[in-house]
């Protein structure tokens, strides 16, 4: 090989090995734009909030009650306190209901009544009607029972509705003749006025008023001040209110919102199927990057052989130019 051909092919080898390490440093820039990826892909994951699921124990309180001669009262609430009342010392504020069963008179509001007034005839008196219901005029009731009955539930009602047409009437005079009434399937006495009546006719899309007693459950919340003793557990044993001498013993259960419970099962759920996306999601992304970093690799290793390959081609095109050289030399010494 002569001294210009081979300089020409060193000058050829190092421009291909220029060329290699080139391609290998972008090679390891991409690499590392893909570890970068990959670690911002961890940081994703380790911050992400593994769901889990809920104990019955958070959804589970103590409740307790106590028996005051027949009646069970439940108690709300109980908080801390610190109140002196007539000497006596209290250490809790105590909240309890009551279940009572109450004869109350109702109101019916009844918005499409129909009334008809229907006239005398040979066989009965003048009367109204509501709807298909037919009315009848409490003063035309003979029966003492079935009056005793009318007259106790009116009473209800004047009481608990003073300042109605029917309430008014009743408690004014007792008088029957104004006050007309029908028996529901329930049993149950409905009143209305005349007037009612009369009034519903001429404007039929108004809406009338009738009215009833029943026997209502009810619930009533009272509040004391009250003096509390606790076991060595920590639950409430005995309770003494504001104003009594009498010690409850405290009957005590556990009770469970299970729908508290089950919302938030349902909510875990849901937070459990998100987060098994995500996971899914990042752990793709990875194999990804992953692939493409093997890729990147296996060409590196291509590149480092074949920048090997040139280094030693290049030594020896090297030497063949250093013997072109030395014989150079020698042929000018001779």
């Amino acid at each position: 090989m002569g001294m210009a051909a081979s300089q020409a092919r060193w000058i050829s080898l190092a421009a291909r090995k220029t060329n290699v390490e080139y391609e290998g440093q972008q090679i390891n820039q991409a690499r590392t734009a893909l570890a970068n990826q990959s670690a911002e892909l961890w940081n994703k994951l380790y911050k992400m909030d593994v769901p889990t699921p809920p104990s019955t124990t958070d959804f589970t309180k103590t409740a307790y009650s106590f028996t005051s001669g027949t009646k069970e009262h439940k108690i709300e609430s109980i908080q801390d306190a610190d109140e002196t009342i007539d000497g006596i010392h209290y250490n809790s504020y105590v909240t309890y209901s009551t279940d009572v069963s109450e004869y109350k008179g109702i109101r019916n509001t009844n918005h499409n009544p129909q009334v008809q007034k229907i006239a005398a005839t040979g066989e009965h008196g003048e009367y109204y009607m509501i709807g298909t219901q037919s009315l009848f005029n409490l003063a035309s009731v003979e029966d003492p029972d079935a009056r005793n009955t009318y007259e106790k539930a009116l009473d209800q009602i004047a009481k608990d509705w003073p300042d109605s047409s029917v309430g008014r009437a009743w408690a004014g005079t007792h008088d029957g003749t104004q006050i007309w009434l029908w028996v529901d399937t329930a049993n149950n006495p409905n009143f209305v006025m005349q007037s009612d009546l009369d009034a519903s006719i001429s404007a039929p899309t108004d809406p009338l008023y009738t009215y009833y007693a029943t026997i209502q459950n009810t619930t009533q919340n009272t509040s004391k001040y009250a003096i509390i003793e606790y076991d060595t557990s920590g639950r409430a044993k005995s309770l003494q209110l504001q104003d009594s001498s009498l010690v409850y013993d405290l009957n005590t259960t556990t009770q469970t919102d299970d729908r508290a419970y089950n919302d938030a099962m349902n909510r875990y759920n849901y937070d459990k199927q998100v987060y098994e996306k995500r996971v899914q999601d990042i752990n793709a992304k990875t194999e990804q990057i992953q692939t493409e970093d093997r890729t990147l690799e296996i060409r590196l290793k291509q590149l480092d052989t074949e920048q090997n390959a040139l280094q030693t081609e290049m030594e020896a095109v090297h030497k063949v130019i250093q013997k072109n050289i030395e014989s150079t030399f020698k042929t000018f010494e001779s």
